[in-house]
């Protein structure tokens, strides 16, 4: 058995596309995984050739986010990252550019309780004379 270490990118972000995302989540939920194991696992919802699958599990053992290990010819992969890692980093990332960082504004429209100072906020970007400004 030989075990790989990854090679670390120069972008250290915990951000997963949308495909990748879809392909990290067979490999949190069952590990050691195998390429085919993860293309059928997705397979209802995303339709990928197994050598689509292997890129982009190939490029994210690479950014970090896998381990690997070859057992007879077969790669076998285990996250490097946690779910609640990529979670946290996503939500973070939706707070500070959709709520300019405040979580209490995240809070208050998660609750639906829209406060006025947000809703002055909506209307102070989306006011015509904002938008006339802006085309000048």
């Amino acid at each position: 058995m030989k075990i790989e270490k990854p090679v670390r990118s120069r972008n250290n972000s915990l951000g997963l596309t949308p495909l990748e995302l879809d392909i990290m989540k067979p490999i949190w939920q069952r590990c050691p995984i195998t390429v085919k194991d993860v293309q059928s696992a997705i397979h209802d919802s995303r339709a990928l050739a197994y050598t689509t699958v292997m890129t982009i599990m190939h490029r994210l053992y690479l950014k970090g986010f896998l381990r690997r290990s070859l057992h007879s010819r077969t790669h076998f992969y285990e996250p490097a990252v946690e779910f609640a890692d990529v979670r946290d980093a996503a939500v973070n990332g939706m707070i500070d550019h959709f709520f300019q960082g405040s979580r209490q504004k995240f809070m208050e429209f998660m609750n639906g309780a829209e406060s006025e100072s947000v809703m002055k906020e909506i209307r102070e970007v989306s006011s015509p004379s904002s938008l006339d400004e802006t085309l000048l």
